[in-house]
Order: structure tokens, then C-alpha cells, then sequence
């Protein structure tokens, strides 16, 4: 059997994470601690060394998702997957630039997270 995928998981809203979490896990993902805010976001990257990035575009604190994004792939070699509570061609452009898996608009299953994955990993 393959080894399990790593996924970093942030989002800042706890309740969205922890589903998120727990639905990745039980389709068979190995999901990092979690991540709320990108400074903490980037550190736990470039130590786990995470498969695949799940990234709230809306962050609080100095970076936002994008922006934590592009450093985080300064860093790793790693794929970024985009979650999204606005569907605004500006953040969409920003995100594109990027050369991310893709994104998805809030909210989201599990499933499809998966789907997605399972085409790049």
C-alpha cells in the first residue's frame, strides 16, 4: 500500500477546519496540525514537508493566503489547493499566477478535495 498523503490544512475558521480535517483523515489522508494564520502556516511547511497545501485564501494576520502561498512554494516543492469564500476574478487572477491544483469556493466536501488530489499526487 502506498504511504499516506500529507496535506497541510489552513483555514482560520476552526469549525470549517476541523470537518475538513476529519473528513480528509477517515479518506485515508495524513493531515498536519492546523494552521490559522500564515506566519504559522509557513513554519509548519517547511517542517512537515506537506504533499499538498489546502489554503483559505482570507487569513488574519500579516500574510494572506496567496501571499503565504508564494512563500511557502519559495520554500517546498509542493502542491497548493485553494479554498475560497469569494468568487472575484482579482483574487482568481491572483491565485492563477500561482500555477496552483485550483480552488474551490467554499463550502466544500472532502470528496471533492480528494478528486482533486488523488489528479495531482
Amino acid at each position: 500500500m502506498s504511504e499516506k498523503k500529507k496535506i497541510l490544512l489552513v483555514e482560520d475558521e476552526v469549525i470549517t477546519a476541523s470537518s475538513l480535517k476529519m473528513g480528509l483523515e477517515s479518506l485515508g489522508f495524513d493531515v498536519c496540525p492546523l494552521a490559522t494564520r500564515g506566519d504559522r502556516a509557513l513554519a509548519l511547511a517547511i517542517s512537515e514537508k506537506p504533499d499538498a497545501v489546502l489554503m483559505d485564501v482570507n487569513l488574519p494576520g500579516s500574510m494572506n493566503g496567496i501571499e503565504t502561498a508564494a512563500k511557502i512554494l519559495a520554500e517546498i516543492d509542493t502542491q497548493i489547493l485553494f479554498l475560497t469564500g469569494y468568487h472575484d476574478d482579482d483574487v482568481i487572477a491572483k491565485i492563477n499566477a500561482l500555477n496552483p491544483m485550483g480552488y474551490f469556493v467554499k463550502p466544500v466536501s472532502p470528496e471533492r478535495i480528494k478528486e482533486k488530489l488523488n489528479e495531482y499526487l
